[in-house]
């Protein structure tokens, strides 16, 4: 007759010998499962630059913001390196679509990029660096359009940037800063302050000879130029659409 202690000694053998087995288990099961799902990009993860004119976006707002969604990648296929030109891109998708959280995201990223050639200044004219950009199919005043309104998202980057130099900020500066570092940015003259600035293409962009109405994304639609929630930049180009919220943290 097997003793107590014996009997406990067997237990714990097959009790070890089980887990080993569950674990064993577990391990080629998850192999499997990661060999089946391996990851194989479809065109719909990439975006598609220069992105359409607006009316085309806005004629079915909810089916682009889906285009969105699906994308795993913020730069077109076979592109391995973000540049200004395509963060004007993504704002002017996400301001069309007015979605909030998204284009203060890109906002921010924007502001985060310390190299001289993403001064906002130095966003590149989209109709001189992407071929793209005149596509044949466009009419006059769709070229036109998609032209002023990516102008006037540049105004909102100078808009939200400026705000946070007037209050002593730096896109060279680190994210954290001691209360030191602080004050002394708070009082750097404000005529030595690295001011941000419109593209020239962007300020000789004329105003759309009628005026191109954006809906809210819940549909609603200013009254008019005079409406005091118009966004005035956007207007000097001929576009009526609620000021945007674009200030940071």
């Amino acid at each position: 007759m097997a003793s107590p202690d014996g009997n406990r000694a067997k237990r714990l053998w097959v009790k070890a010998r089980d887990t080993l087995r569950s674990i064993r288990t577990f391990q080629f099961s998850a192999t499997d499962r990661f060999e089946e799902e391996e990851y194989v990009a479809q065109d719909f993860d990439f975006p598609t630059f220069p992105p359409p004119p607006p009316r085309q976006i806005l004629q079915s707002p909810s089916t682009y913001r889906d285009q969105i969604r699906q994308r795993k990648f913020a730069c077109p296929r076979g592109v391995f390196e973000d540049s200004s030109l395509y963060a004007l891109y993504r704002l002017y998708e996400f301001f069309l679509l007015d979605d909030q959280i998204a284009y203060r995201n890109e906002l921010e990223a924007f502001w985060r990029k310390s190299d001289p050639s993403w001064t906002v200044s130095k966003i590149p004219d989209p109709k001189v660096a992407d071929p793209g950009f005149d596509s044949p199919g466009l009419t006059d005043l769709e070229r036109h359009e998609h032209y002023a309104f990516l102008a006037g998202c540049t105004y909102m980057l100078v808009k939200s940037f400026n705000a946070r130099v007037k209050l002593g900020l730096s896109r060279q500066m680190r994210s954290l800063m001691t209360p030191d570092e602080a004050e002394a940015a708070r009082n750097v003259p404000m005529e030595e302050r690295s001011w941000e600035s419109v593209p020239e293409w962007a300020e000789n962009v004329p105003a759309l000879p009628e005026v191109l109405v954006v809906p809210t994304h819940d549909g609603e639609v200013l009254t008019g130029p005079e409406d005091m929630r118009a966004d005035e930049n956007f207007l000097k180009k001929g576009i009526l659409l609620w000021a945007p919220h674009i200030y940071f943290t």
